[in-house]
């Protein structure tokens, strides 16, 4: 019930976003979303969903040991259990910038890890603007496991992919001996006047259950 109401929650976000990006377009073409807004934005959506299911919650900040001055972090709690957020912006994508994620999780696991309970989920969030470095081509592969299908509208928009060397989901196998549950992406930016997604920028979702 809890991953259905996330997974629901994510794409009701997707929406949010829309919204967002709308309404701070320049700020989001030239820097994307900040790690805090990005958190703090799905948040207030899972709270949102919980109290339209009449599930009563509340959400708050979480410590996760950087020197940001706004949170990035957060955890909503309910009774049908915690759905914790970890949000990071990339801005290279670079392998230090896919090492932070896993850090991040590393960190939220020795400093919480008495407080999550087996119905608890763990959603990270990112988002990117696609550019030449070939970290940047490889991001997409990195955190889906493959290619787009329609590989050939990203290049029309100047967007080319390659495979990258692992996965997200073979770090955290690795690391952590777990796997994400759900692994999904979207382009809440919209063309103005072709109403079409800009695939330069990307948002990333993963939900993984940590306990079974």
């Amino acid at each position: 019930m809890l991953k259905d109401l996330v997974i629901q929650g994510l794409k009701e976000f997707q929406n949010d976003c829309l919204l967002l990006c709308e309404n701070n377009y320049p700020t989001v073409h030239n820097r994307g979303m900040s790690n805090h807004h990005l958190g703090l934005a799905f948040a207030r959506r899972m709270s949102s969903q919980f109290t339209q299911f009449d599930y009563k919650n509340y959400f708050e900040s979480i410590e996760n040991g950087s020197s940001e001055s706004q949170p990035s972090h957060f955890r909503v709690s309910s009774e049908l259990g915690t759905v914790w957020v970890h949000s990071h912006h990339l801005m290279n994508a670079s392998k230090s910038c896919r090492k932070n994620i896993l850090d991040d999780i590393n960190l939220w696991q020795a400093e919480y890890g008495y407080a999550i309970q087996p119905n608890d989920l763990l959603v990270v969030i990112g988002d990117h603007w696609f550019n030449r470095n070939k970290s940047s081509k490889e991001l997409f592969s990195w955190w889906n496991g493959d290619l787009p299908d329609d590989n050939e509208i990203y290049a029309s928009q100047g967007v080319n992919h390659k495979l990258s060397d692992n996965t997200l989901s073979a770090d955290l196998a690795s690391i952590f001996n777990i796997s994400p549950c759900y692994i999904r992406y979207s382009h809440p930016l919209i063309k103005p006047v072709e109403k079409q997604p800009v695939r330069k920028y990307i948002q990333l979702y993963s939900i993984i259950e940590w306990q079974k």
